[in-house]
């Protein structure tokens, strides 16, 4: 069977290539420096390079972004969300870090192969490591989308002394559904809250049931997401979203690719569902989400005070 199917990719390999290679190139000045303050935050720098003068925060926040997001934190949820809690800082001193992006590229293959960066799981645990020892009165909360939240439950393990100040875990889009039967993941600490979120209305496919079937031919897979993704309507996106959606249009395409054996094998083991990166999967950061995630998320730190 997986002789047919692997004869089935190569017949449409030239085809979909073809009009693949139509799409628009990503463009050198549409890669988000680390350093622009719409896709990245960096406030625990000054602790991670060592500064002994560095200040603490009250409330210190790490994000893992999702696949295919451009600098630290991203366009879709990240930067959203930190925006989300910058606002609610009036009484909390809170700093906001994205995971490295040298030892996350936050690539599909990280995601398909691994289920979730095992690189950034362990950046980021040493990352917390580091801000705990300097900071051992601050809280410390791990938050991560898509891809993202796989990492930051990977992360769980990297942690060691440090998990005592982590009072929370906070995922968007959370796909641990679709990969528990193949990772096994660290277990949540009894003094760490779990806050996630999944889109219902407009159903997210990773982290509840599928709305429409997909073809299970993967180049026709791949072609329906593109499509999909095409038709998408960005009025309601800022322009770091809009950015990011013509970027997502050459790049999804370009690294399933060069996943096309996986997604063959994933597509026999009934591991399709995991590959359904469709638009309700990022919408987090523009339907309201992060905004309840950093009303909780500041509940919780009050709660602990």
């Amino acid at each position: 069977m997986y002789a047919a199917l692997r004869c089935a990719v190569l017949s449409s390999f030239a085809t979909f290539l073809y009009h693949s290679l139509l799409a628009p190139p990503v463009l050198g000045a549409a890669i988000a420096s680390h350093r622009d303050a719409a896709v990245s935050a960096n406030d625990w720098d000054p602790i991670l390079n060592g500064d002994e003068n560095a200040q603490c925060g009250d409330l210190a926040v790490i994000f893992a972004r999702g696949t295919f997001d451009k600098g630290n934190l991203g366009p879709w949820v990240g930067g959203p969300f930190r925006g989300a809690l910058l606002s609610k800082s009036s009484d909390i001193k809170i700093m906001v870090q994205g995971v490295s992006t040298d030892d996350y590229p936050a690539d599909l293959a990280g995601y398909t192969e691994e289920g979730g960066s095992d690189s950034c799981a362990r950046s980021l645990g040493a990352a917390v490591q580091v801000y705990a020892s300097h900071c051992p009165d601050s809280k410390v909360a791990i938050w991560g989308w898509s891809q993202g939240a796989l990492c930051a439950h990977k992360a769980l393990g990297e942690l060691g002394d440090a998990v005592a100040n982590v009072i929370a875990l906070g995922v968007f889009g959370d796909p641990i559904s679709v990969w528990e039967d193949s990772v096994d993941y660290p277990a949540i600490a009894g003094g760490t809250t779990l806050l996630s979120y999944c889109e219902a209305t407009t159903p997210d496919p990773l982290c509840t049931n599928p709305m429409e079937d997909f073809p299970h031919n993967p180049i026709a897979f791949v072609d329906r997401l593109k499509t999909i993704w095409g038709e998408v309507d960005a009025a309601e996106m800022n322009d770091a979203q809009r950015e990011a959606l013509r970027d997502l249009l050459t790049e999804l395409p370009r690294q399933a690719m060069d996943q096309l054996d996986q997604l063959a094998r994933d597509i026999l083991d009934g591991h399709l569902r995991r590959w359904l990166l469709t638009p309700e999967h990022f919408w987090y950061g523009i339907d309201g989400k992060v905004r309840t995630a950093a009303d909780d998320l500041v509940r919780v730190y009050k709660g602990q005070q």
